[in-house]
């Protein structure tokens, strides 16, 4: 009869603890951890020099965001980044062959990725040049390019320098801990002087 009942109790607290376990690694394995990718990036000295370089200059929202990570057959990432539904509000300019205008959805690549760590618990955010994503509560004027390998895919002119959150004024905290953070701000500044946006 004890021994049963010693039976019954290890079998009991076994459950528990598993139970508290898997408690416990379906919590961690929901954290997100930053790692930043410091990174050697295209860099401008003026707006003039951005506005040139870019193909598309639009302003809009973003919409929905998918994470996107590929790998090659020995399991080293090609292309990793988040692909972003941006709904273009205005076109500022357009060297590209397609006539976007109002409306138009386009996908612009932010350069920032989730990995998950795998039997770890928990992801990984990755991020280059410590760039934050869009938020859909804000708008943006965006310079961009099309992305040399998708033709249906836009990456942002110089990263940080070519994303600009329009609703908030000045220093919108966004550009904290980027490479040339002063610049960005300046560079904000007169293209939004320059496009008319206010």
């Amino acid at each position: 009869m004890k021994r049963n009942k010693i039976i019954t109790a290890s079998v009991a607290l076994s459950g528990f603890i598993s139970l508290v376990l898997s408690l416990w690694y379906m919590s961690a394995d929901k954290k997100v951890s930053l790692s930043i990718i410091h990174a050697k990036q295209v860099s401008f000295n003026t707006v003039d020099e951005i506005i040139n370089f870019s193909q598309l200059v639009v302003t809009g929202k973003p919409l929905e965001s998918e994470n996107f990570v590929t790998f090659d057959e020995r399991g080293f990432t090609v292309d990793a980044y988040t692909i972003t539904q941006f709904k273009i509000n205005k076109v500022l300019e357009n060297k590209t062959t397609y006539d976007y205008k109002a409306g138009d959805i386009i996908k612009v690549a932010e350069p920032s990725y989730i990995y998950d760590n795998g039997i770890m618990p928990g992801k990984t955010k990755f991020s280059i040049n410590n760039y934050r994503n869009m938020d859909k509560n804000h708008s943006y004027l965006l310079l961009l390019v099309p992305d040399f390998k998708y033709d249906d895919l836009y990456v942002i002119s110089g990263v940080n320098e070519g994303k600009h959150n329009i609703d908030i004024p000045g220093n919108d905290g966004e550009k904290v801990g980027v490479p040339h953070g002063e610049k960005n701000y300046k560079f904000k500044e007169e293209l939004m002087k320059k496009f008319n946006i206010y």
